[in-house]
């Protein structure tokens, strides 16, 4: 079983790189959207373990994604990773206070985020139990 991971992001290019770079550590991406409403619209019927959010979007903003979120049922409440280039302090607070759990700057922590994700994979988590 892969990591379902939903991708919110406005650059074609920055969607098709994280495909590739999501697939290489084991993750599917179950869906992404440009623009806030699409994806307010197709995350709780995708039921993606983790959502990946821009800030700026073509139409509205990652943090009205994020606020949405929130507000699921927590059953359905995927964990929430910021990935963008506005990373002054005031968005890394907000985008807390509505629930992302890690907040990474696109032009320099893409690895990290990697990471994180990697850390979250189920098949991962079965690999260290094997240890």
């Amino acid at each position: 079983m892969s990591l379902r991971v939903y991708l919110v992001e406005d650059s074609p290019i920055v969607v098709e790189r994280l495909e590739e770079w999501m697939h290489d550590q084991g993750a599917t991406v179950v869906g992404h959207a440009e623009d806030a409403a699409t994806a307010i619209a197709e995350i709780p019927t995708l039921y993606p373990d983790v959502v990946v959010v821009d800030i700026a979007l073509r139409q509205g903003t990652g943090f009205e994604v994020l606020d949405v979120i929130r507000d699921l049922p927590e059953a359905e409440r995927p964990a929430r990773i910021v990935l963008t280039n506005i990373t002054r302090d005031w968005y890394r607070n907000a985008a807390n206070r509505l629930g992302a759990e890690h907040f990474f700057d696109k032009s320099s922590q893409v690895p990290e985020m990697l990471d994180v994700l990697r850390a979250m994979s189920p098949r991962h988590a079965a690999d260290d139990r094997l240890l």
